[in-house]
């Protein structure tokens, strides 16, 4: 029997004690610091959730990844049920997700307007200056024959013209119902593809699509022989990336490591990086470890 601090103590049970408390606290702290990054069905969103994970690894963050889960109508609930924690988003997309009507365009309104609308479950860390907008593209010679240079130069002509993106682009706010009440378009015909990726880039190019929905940052555009129409009439609010996270899984470590890689992040580094997997078939895991080690050498 020993004292301590001037009371008796059996000392086999207080080390015992002492040895069940760190034992609990490492297992409690290692349940705070593991985390599932999801990522949806198109290159960017990938490279996002591997620049994620990456960094997370490198601050001792035990991290899984779910990547290629679909669109916001299969991740979202994903996240409210706990089976991912963390997935890179999109301000303006994920607005009006929750707020179809909503006309907010500028990053300070759309970040003003989600906290309105953003389930209490949720919380968005810090917006990076890396800006992703849904653009709309033409072949040069469909260009070239109407004279087109913007969005608001197809209205003459959108009923004859086939346009193809992904499922979810005919009810979207931000899809076929924002380009009719922006620009009253209304196509010949809409076809179910993907967001930019290959099935539409082998529509557009064969002519089984004249009008292609894209990712303003995907890395094959300056590569193929393609107008990108100019939204002149801001149909496309801001799309700022954002890590979008779950409150019960979220620390101030990973609050930390996250909003550090956003500060990072920018349209440039987008482009190369897309360009990197979509051009140089290279691993979006590779890709994304490579940009992390060039940007945080510190962690």
């Amino acid at each position: 029997m020993k004292h301590i601090l001037g009371f008796p103590v059996n000392t086999r049970r207080w080390r015992l004690s002492i040895l069940t408390a760190g034992l609990l606290s490492l297992s409690f702290s290692t349940l705070a610091e593991s985390v599932t990054i999801g990522g949806a069905n198109f290159t960017e969103s990938s490279i996002l959730a591997n620049i994620y994970a990456s960094a997370l690894r490198k601050n001792n963050i035990e991290v899984k990844t779910r990547l290629n889960l679909g669109n916001r109508e299969i991740i979202l609930p994903a996240l409210k049920s706990g089976e991912i924690d963390i997935v890179p988003e999109y301000l303006g997309a994920l607005l009006n997700y929750y707020d179809g009507k909503t006309l907010a365009t500028s990053q300070s309104d759309v970040s003003a307007e989600l906290a309105k609308v953003l389930p209490g479950e949720f919380t968005l860390l810090t917006p990076s200056p890396a800006t992703s907008i849904t653009a709309w593209a033409v072949r040069a010679e469909t260009a070239k024959k109407y004279n087109l240079t913007t969005l608001s130069d197809l209205q003459p002509i959108a009923h004859q013209l086939t346009i193809g993106g992904p499922p979810e682009l005919a009810v979207r706010a931000l899809g076929l119902p924002g380009l009719k009440r922006v620009y009253g378009l209304e196509f010949k015909a809409v076809k179910s593809l993907d967001m930019g990726g290959p099935l539409t880039r082998l529509a557009l190019n064969s002519g089984k699509i004249d009008v292609a929905t894209v990712i303003s940052t995907q890395g094959n555009l300056a590569k193929e022989d393609w107008v990108v129409l100019a939204d002149d009439k801001h149909e496309q609010p801001s799309q700022n990336v954002v890590p979008l996270v779950r409150k019960a899984s979220l620390s101030a470590n990973v609050s930390s490591v996250l909003n550090q890689v956003s500060s990072r992040l920018d349209n440039a580094a987008l482009i190369a990086l897309n360009q990197q997997v979509d051009l140089q078939h290279k691993d979006p895991a590779t890709v994304a470890e490579q940009w992390v080690n060039a940007n945080l050498p510190g962690h």
